[in-house]
């Protein structure tokens, strides 16, 4: 479950993925490193980062595995994409090891880069890379992309792709080490434009079985809002889906007091596993998501959240009513808008209906509603758009029945952020609305 938790072990994530079919029918990219301009996104976009369709903040996910185990508690594959530099990917150097990614979307690929500058890996750094990329299967229609020589102990290797690089799944082979025998690498990223906008969760409702010491795992999922509950430590999460990731918020009753945590979660449907990376929300913005857990779902059953009050009902409006009650603020993850517009998406009704109906339930609050964005384009434009979206939450909730006396809205763009922007799991953190208790 957590990586400096459970038995003091620091989870490095990483293994190698499964090898399938290959048809090298595309021309593969030249060996020769070389710098890409900044993928496109939105106004301003050459003032802003690319984005690293890789990550598993863009809802990548890890297919298979040719070596270790993939929810293992070290060295699994998942280091690859979790953005962090003290995770790495280790297997025995013996035999070419190979990952297969899915990606969250259809998308074109331009360049790709890769990080082996880790933890004491030095002469561990694998020697040399295969890229093949199929827009058919995990397990088929597999084109040569890219083959090339890495650099030992460096990162930021780039290397731009054919232009007719189009597909969802990335198999990504490495090979030999420079004097050790195991090879390693930090990290994989991926460059370019999704294709579609198709990615959702599934139902997350069920029961868990979580690995190391997370214990039974207990979730009810309505709408875009996810909440229940766990054994250890008597966690409670909370959150909102965007694409196939949840934003989650944890609290756990530790022995010195609550622990607030955060952290990305995916459901990967083939091994009906609930995947997650989580940092403690008091570290530093800078800070990566360091602890890796997973849980098998074990069926449809919700069981009892005893931390949840009327776990039988509405779960989500009791949830998000006690934090408002108890902290006076609450992200609500889970209301999600077209791309660049206010327009809230339907599948985001349920938690407004939901905050509506605390609104209603507590009469004497005053509340404001807070928009915030992640720094893609410029600033003007975000704060234009999270001042819009913020309208469009009041807009709403007075539509529902709430008087719009009681309620204020509006944006800051990316001036308030929780995480850092400089990262996709950053950005998804800093991406929310908020609302915060003024009077009441």
């Amino acid at each position: 479950m957590i990586r400096n938790r459970v038995l003091a072990l620091t989870l490095t994530l990483l293994a190698g993925l499964s090898a399938c079919g290959s048809e090298n029918a595309a021309p593969a990219a030249t060996a020769q490193s070389e710098s890409a301009s900044q993928a496109s996104s939105g106004p301003d976009a050459s003032q802003s980062p690319p984005q690293d369709l890789f990550a598993f903040a863009a809802g990548t996910q890890i297919v298979s595995s040719t070596a270790g185990d993939i929810y293992g508690a070290t060295y699994s594959p998942y280091s690859l994409i979790d953005e962090s530099t003290s995770t790495e990917w280790m297997v025995e150097a013996a035999a070419p090891a190979s990952v297969v990614l899915e990606l969250a979307e259809r998308t074109s690929l331009t360049r790709l880069a890769f990080d082996s500058d880790g933890m004491n890996i030095d002469e561990k750094s694998a020697k040399s890379i295969r890229v093949e990329v199929s827009d058919t299967s995990p397990t088929s229609g597999y084109k040569l992309v890219l083959e090339a020589a890495l650099k030992m102990a460096a990162n930021n290797q780039e290397f731009t792709l054919p232009a007719d690089t189009v597909g969802r799944w990335v198999k990504i082979t490495a090979q030999g080490s420079f004097d050790s025998d195991y090879l390693a690498l930090v990290a994989v990223h991926g460059y370019g434009k999704q294709l579609t906008s198709d990615a959702r969760l599934p139902d997350l409702t069920g029961s868990y079985e979580g690995a190391s010491g997370w214990g039974v795992v207990r979730l009810k999922h309505t709408g875009t809002r996810a909440v229940g509950c766990y054994e250890y430590l008597e966690g409670v999460i909370a959150g909102g889906t965007e694409g196939r990731v949840l934003k989650a918020e944890m609290v756990e009753q530790s022995p010195s007091g609550p622990q607030k945590l955060i952290g990305l979660f995916t459901f990967a449907s083939a091994d009906k596993r609930l995947v997650g990376l989580v940092r403690n929300a008091d570290s530093d913005k800078e800070s990566a998501l360091y602890s890796f857990y997973t849980a098998e779902k074990t069926g449809p059953d919700t069981g009892q959240c005893p931390q949840i009050a009327d776990w039988g009902g509405n779960a989500a409006k009791s949830q998000l009513s006690s934090k408002l009650e108890r902290d006076g603020r609450a992200r609500l993850d889970g209301i999600n808008f077209d791309f660049n517009s206010n327009v809230i998406r339907a599948e985001s009704k349920p938690l407004l209906d939901s905050v509506a109906a605390i609104l209603k339930e507590h009469d004497d609050w005053q509340v404001t509603l807070e928009g915030h964005t992640d720094n893609i384009g410029g600033s003007g434009f975000n704060k234009e758009l999270s001042t819009r979206r913020a309208a469009a939450v009041k807009a709403y909730l007075a539509g529902a029945g709430v008087s719009e006396a009681r309620l204020a809205s509006a944006g800051f763009g990316f001036e308030k952020p929780v995480a850092t922007n400089d990262t996709q799991t950053g950005r998804a953190e800093n991406r929310r609305v908020e609302i915060v208790k003024t009077a009441g």
